[in-house]
């Protein structure tokens, strides 16, 4: 008895360990096969218990164990011999236990992804010998019989049900955000083969083959493209896999030779065999490309909105973008939908430098500028080292003439200076004091020379423009000019750092592969300095209108442009002035100007086709079409989608700021109170035009979004107009002042505390704060203005001498080589921070300490070429324009 309990169990065991079924069209038919085969087993048993029991060594034990052990000369398709008398069934596809027995399963069952899942095999029927059994099976062995079937089923209906609660029959991440890898490709390889052809086709082919064999250039293949790694809820975009693995598997690598046996070199040589330095290349050449895609799905719990993803495949070269795209869009993923956007094809050479006419002229441009800058610099050198032997001469002879005479004082290292007499510009002896704070009169003052001159001719003071000696020594000056604001250098470097930063902490976070960080960090205190990055624009607009308006008036306090206006009508005079200025700034801005566009257009043409992330603009389409528009500095009046070099809208408003402010100064010196009023209208018109566009579109400024409504508040004119005229204001106070302001110090301490209290509640006001439209609008309105307000407050009480500490810190003389140079780093530190991005080919994994170490080198690297750009292209222009000045400045030689 006990072994036919035993052999009836090892039954039911069996059948449960079979496969389950796919198909959900017979399922109410196989249920009841089921149970008719289970209950005509259990009639069968009833009736041999009837006739007199069953022994252990009986009929019907033989009967069970010839029905579910196979000889070997039986297979599972032939019938015995007997008929049967204990008959389960099972169809082709196999039956499920938990559609048979579970009543509570829905009806509806999707198909599992696995083939094998518990399919009920066939069991070879019994012989009829049961119903000569003649043992008695009592009660209790059918209620332990029983009992053993229901727990056995019921643990199987357990398995089931955990195992039907994932619909996809998919465990783990891993699994569930597969789009396309090499498991796909070779099982769906039937099916995509139709999409690809020619060359594509046959490498496809040898590599599907490579991947079945295991061979070890097709498990490289795989190694390099992308997959989901880590991180897919915290941000992480970009499935790169390696290019540079990809791309040396075109080369042949021989193993290192086997008699070296240091400690060193073996390890180092047992890793190139271990790693990718040794082994066969493919049979093809291989080719990186980068798929970006969307991916959906029907489980919100995995995918809830819709991703983007960028996802890297190492294939054959063969293959073009289209026959990629076809490929991975007819891949089935197992849970995911995916879309295929765009392919990109990078380090494919569809790029070459040379065959670009913009990287031609940029040649052209930099061949012929090194060219000058090497000629001038050694006929600087050359004139110098003349006029000091000269000098020697004349000193030699003096001494001989004047015997012990001690008042003639020569300084034979001194440095000599150029002024203009009678159309030629000659070494003179100006007696100049020496101990003038300013940096021109000092360096006159600084030699005193004899009475011989050295005429130098027009092409000669043009050919000195580009000499690098002089143009090093005018930026590095540790003093200042009469005309300049001490102030202005602190204020102009440590706003040009800010920018930086905020443009570091943007560029970088669009290339990690934790991005979500930035949730959370936006959500800390210190944060928001990072994103109140944009007022510092607004400091370079009140510096700019405060430059432009003093310096204005003061030349013309000083009849300084008499030379233009003096005999004309008022009319012609004013033309003249406005076409001077504009004149004098497009000569002194475009040079530098013009060359980033061209270093900008190349740069980003290779980037789109050899870097693996997508480039962060699409300045290789806009530039070499609305190149024109910069040029003229209009771009900021057409959408943001059009224009080239983003970050150069500052240069075109400042310029259009510029005109503005030109106008009403020369209306100013003829119609102040007019001049006044305009401005004033100009200024509120700003604000209101500010708070409507800001209402209208019900822009929200907050610390998460600063740059939101770009195109329609952040970089147009009328918005930003006002803090230039702030600084315009600023300036003119100064002039009028004279640099001398008494106030009191109870005075003095209430403007800087409200300046404070100003400047850190735009920085840190809407931390944690929800503004409503309308209080946006306001905030939108006002706050540019304030902060430039602020700004003027510091320069007027730095330049008065009410600054303290601060005016130390912002006259610093070592802060004057940057501010100097603050242009050029301006134009060049975005080229620097997209060649950084587009040289990885890696997400980065951002943290506070990585940003701060990228930010500082990013800085040392701009100001380097800023220095390179400004010296080549800026100070030759400046010097330059010194010449056809109304006076003439001294050249330092």
């Amino acid at each position: 008895m006990s072994r036919l309990v035993f052999l009836f169990l090892c039954a039911v065991i069996y059948v449960n360990s079979a496969e389950l079924p796919s198909s959900e069209s017979k399922e109410n038919a196989r249920e009841e096969k089921l149970r008719s085969a289970l209950i005509d087993a259990f009639q069968n048993i009833k009736k041999a218990s009837a006739k007199g029991g069953v022994n252990d060594e009986g009929p019907l034990t033989a009967d069970l164990l010839s029905s579910m052990i196979l000889t070997p000369n039986t297979s599972r398709n032939e019938k015995p011999a007997t008929e049967d008398s204990f008959h389960l069934f099972a169809d082709e596809e196999g039956l499920s236990f938990a559609e048979a027995f579970d009543e509570n399963v829905e009806s509806a069952r999707k198909p599992s992804s696995t083939e094998a899942s518990h399919n009920v095999q066939h069991i070879v029927k019994t012989t009829k010998a049961v119903e000569q059994t003649t043992s008695k099976l009592n009660k209790d062995v059918l209620s332990k019989l029983n009992d053993s079937i229901r727990s056995t089923l019921n643990e199987s209906k357990l398995v089931l049900k955990r195992d039907s609660s994932n619909t996809t029959g998919l465990l783990g991440i891993e699994n569930m955000l597969r789009i396309f890898d090499a498991e796909i490709l070779v099982k769906q390889w039937k099916e995509l083969q139709s999409v690809v052809d020619g060359d594509c086709k046959l490498d496809m082919q040898l590599y599907v083959e490579g991947l079945v064999d295991r061979r070890l250039w097709a498990l490289k293949m795989e190694d390099a493209s992308g997959r989901y790694n880590s991180m897919f809820y915290w941000g992480n975009n970009y499935w790169t896999g390696s290019a540079e693995l990809c791309q040396i598997l075109n080369e042949q690598h021989m193993p290192p030779p086997a008699h070296n046996k240091s400690s060193g070199s073996q390890i180092f040589s047992e890793w190139r065999q271990d790693v990718s330095m040794s082994g066969s290349s493919p049979p093809f050449e291989t080719g990186f490309y980068v798929t970006r895609l969307t991916v959906t799905t029907d489980l919100p719990q995995v995918v809830k909105t819709r991703r983007t993803l960028h996802l890297g495949e190492c294939l054959p070269a063969s293959c073009s973008r289209q026959q990629v795209a076809a490929l991975v869009s007819a891949a089935h993923a197992p849970v995911l939908r995916h879309a295929v956007l765009a392919v990109r094809t990078p380090r494919h050479g569809s790029y070459v430098y040379i065959e670009d006419p913009t990287f031609q002229v940029l040649l052209g441009v930099s061949c012929t500028v090194i060219l000058l800058l090497i000629t001038a610099t050694a006929y600087d050198l050359k004139l110098a080292r003349d006029v000091r032997k000269r000098r020697r001469r004349a000193a030699n002879m003096a001494a001989g003439e004047k015997g012990a005479r001690g008042d003639l004082k020569l300084d034979l290292n001194g440095l000599d200076d150029i002024t203009v007499a009678n159309g030629k510009s000659i070494y003179n002896n100006n007696n100049i004091a020496i101990n003038s704070n300013h940096s021109e009169e000092r360096l006159t003052g600084e030699t005193s020379s004899t009475n011989e001159e050295l005429k130098l001719s027009v092409w000669s003071d043009l050919l000195l423009s580009f000499s690098m000696k002089a143009n090093i020594l005018q930026i590095f000056d540790q003093s200042v000019g009469s005309d300049t604001v001490p102030v202005v250098h602190g204020l102009r470097s440590l706003s040009m750092v800010w920018v930086i930063f905020g443009h570091t902490c943007i560029v970088v976070f669009k290339y990690a592969d934790n991005t979500a960080l930035r949730a959370i960090l936006e959500k800390s205190f210190l944060f928001q300095l990072v994103l109140s990055a944009v007022y510092s624009v607004d400091t370079f607009f009140c510096l700019g209108g405060m430059l432009v308006s003093f310096l204005y008036f003061r030349t013309n306090a000083k009849g300084k442009l008499d030379l233009i206006t003096k005999g004309r009508r008022k009319i012609t005079a004013g033309v003249l002035q406005f076409l001077g200025l504009m004149g004098y700034r497009f000569a002194r801005l475009t040079a530098p100007y013009l060359f980033m566009l061209g270093v900008v257009e190349v740069t980003m043409k290779w980037f789109a086709h050899n870097a693996v992330f997508e480039p962060p603009a699409m300045d290789h389409e806009t530039c070499p079409k609305y190149w024109w528009r910069n040029l003229m500095y209009i771009n900021t009046l057409f959408p943001v989608e059009q224009m080239c070099m983003l970050w150069s809208w500052y240069l075109s408003d400042d310029t259009q700021f510029y005109a503005v402010s030109a106008m009403l100064l020369i209306l100013a010196t003829s119609h102040f109170k007019l001049s006044v009023s305009l401005t004033g209208l100009f200024f509120l018109s700003s604000l209101f035009t500010t708070g409507y566009v800001s209402w209208s579109n019900e822009h929200i400024p907050s610390s998460e979004d600063p740059f939101t409504q770009f195109d329609k508040i952040y970089d147009k004119p009328w918005t930003r107009l006002g803090p230039y005229l702030v600084g315009m204001a600023t300036g003119w106070i100064l002039f009028k002042t004279n640099l001398n302001i008494r106030m009191g110090r109870v005075w003095a301490w209430v403007g800087w505390t409200v300046c404070t209290a100003t400047l850190l509640f735009l920085i840190f006001g809407l931390y944690r704060t929800e503004l409503g439209v309308a209080a946006a609008a306001i905030y939108s309105a006002l706050s540019h203005s304030l902060w430039a307000a602020c700004i003027g407050w510091i320069i007027i009480a730095c330049s008065t001498g009410y600054g303290g500490w601060v005016r130390g810190l912002l006259s610093a003389p070592v802060l004057y080589p940057f501010s100097r140079v603050t242009y050029c780093a301006y134009l060049v530190h975005p080229v620097v921070l997209r060649y950084v991005a587009m040289h990885l080919t890696h997400p980065i994994h951002l943290g506070e300490l990585l940003v701060f170490v990228l930010f500082l080198g990013l800085t040392v690297i701009s100001y380097a070429l800023a220095f390179i750009i400004s010296v080549a292209f800026e100070a030759p222009m400046v010097t330059m324009l010194k010449i056809v000045a109304p006076q003439r400045k001294p050249h330092r030689v």
